[in-house]
């Protein structure tokens, strides 16, 4: 497979990744703002999906202005709007080497974005429904990669896009949460939308078989290689992935990523830290966000050809 088309499906996976993650941060958080008594605060949301630097932030007040600063901006990098017609265009570049069903269901969502229906929905009348529907475009997609794509080189890089990004989605949301975690607030209460909008909710109990507990959660989103939104469980799968590359790599270039890998799932499966430290865990973050931050510029100079 030549280097810019195993960029093209490995962009196109991170983008699709986002896209899903954002989509159910927002949903469960505007389900959120309706059972919140006193004002729902967007700000720690928008700041973690916008540019640092973007000054339009200050201006967003309403949850109508995060759903279309957050999904329908068109001048926003980072909007869900963006992701879809990057990994659109990512797909388009490279139809040879992706199924016509999968090409088929990118195009799908990208004309469901900019549809004036989704739009008057989205801002105007109802929310959840288009959010939804987003959503329900964003599964079809999961289900199309696996039930057509051939188990080649281009299955291989759309997995790796999907479980390098994941991580670095989880370990953001984690981090971003316990910054913002109210001192005496309900433990409960500030982690199960979290939960919720990872798909998370029932499996912490039916495995923890507890009430929502800090370091429970912590555990589950971080080192729990059961779940599927974990940053454990999403380097396990990056290692897995990246192995099949074996055969087809350049051997230095091989065990330069495989070592960086390896390196990350073991410095985190074997970490020292306990969940309930959790001064200390905002620097176990740091330490395996740059991990995974270096997997992917690894990938972008050993097999994208990136300068």
């Amino acid at each position: 497979m030549l280097s810019r088309v195993a960029d093209a499906v490995f962009w196109t996976a991170r983008y699709m990744e986002r896209t899903d993650n954002i989509l159910r941060m927002l949903r469960t958080n505007y389900i959120a703002s309706q059972d919140e008594i006193l004002e729902f605060d967007w700000r720690p949301w928008v700041k973690q999906y916008g540019p640092p630097d973007d000054k339009s932030q200050i201006e967003i007040v309403s949850y109508r202005d995060v759903i279309n600063y957050l999904i329908l901006s068109r001048q926003h990098d980072a909007s869900v709007f963006s992701f879809i017609v990057r990994a659109r265009e990512n797909a388009r570049s490279v139809q040879d080497f992706i199924t016509k069903e999968l090409w088929q269901c990118l195009n799908d969502y990208y004309h469901l974005i900019r549809s004036p229906h989704t739009e008057q929905l989205l801002l105007n009348d109802d929310p959840l429904t288009a959010m939804d529907s987003l959503l329900r475009e964003s599964t079809i997609y999961y289900g199309t990669v696996d039930t057509t794509m051939g188990r080649g080189e281009g299955y291989t890089f759309i997995n790796l896009g999907k479980f390098v990004e994941r991580s670095l989605q989880s370990l953001d949301l984690l981090s971003m949460k316990l910054e913002t975690l109210p001192k005496g607030a309900s433990e409960a209460s500030h982690w199960k939308y979290l939960l919720y909008s990872l798909s998370g909710y029932e499996f912490h109990g039916k495995y923890y078989k507890n009430s929502l507990h800090t370091h429970d959660v912590i555990h589950q989103l971080l080192f729990n290689p059961q779940f599927p939104h974990s940053v454990l469980y999403s380097l396990i799968q990056t290692e897995r992935y990246f192995k099949r590359l074996g055969p087809i790599s350049l051997p230095d270039h091989f065990k330069e990523i495989e070592f960086a890998v390896g390196k990350a799932v073991n410095d985190l499966k074997y970490s020292l830290v306990d969940c309930k430290d959790v001064d200390n865990l905002q620097e176990l973050f740091k330490t395996s966000r740059q991990q995974v931050l270096t997997i992917g510029q690894k990938l972008a100079t050993l097999y994208f050809g990136y300068s």
